[in-house]
């Protein structure tokens, strides 16, 4: 029998812990949140106004390299009392990029 290993960090892409402003739509309503991190693929959201599992949303976020806050299309994946997971849908080279100068800092 092989010897198992354990993979150290299973996630695709390199994460930036650093807290953007951000905001997002609940119920029609404006809400204020903040990230806690960030990738190519998604972010955590630090708020008490998550939105349920599967929830398809707009989040826009402002991120230093960009002149104007980035509008990203996302689906909520999993949330918890301090906030919410998203997904990234697909982004566009100017997002690409500004979340690779977070990153790669």
């Amino acid at each position: 029998m092989g010897e198992w290993k354990l993979a150290e960090n299973k996630r695709q892409f390199e994460r930036a812990y650093v807290p953007l402003k951000a905001r997002f739509d609940r119920d029609g309503a404006p809400v204020e949140c903040l990230t806690r991190d960030i990738s190519l693929g998604g972010a955590f959201m630090i708020t008490n106004a998550a939105l349920p599992y599967g929830t398809r949303m707009v989040i826009e976020i402002d991120i230093p390299a960009l002149d104007v806050p980035a509008r990203v299309e996302c689906t909520v994946r999993w949330s918890s009392a301090d906030g919410m997971g998203v997904q990234f849908h697909v982004l566009r080279a100017r997002e690409t990029w500004a979340i690779n100068q977070l990153t790669r800092g």
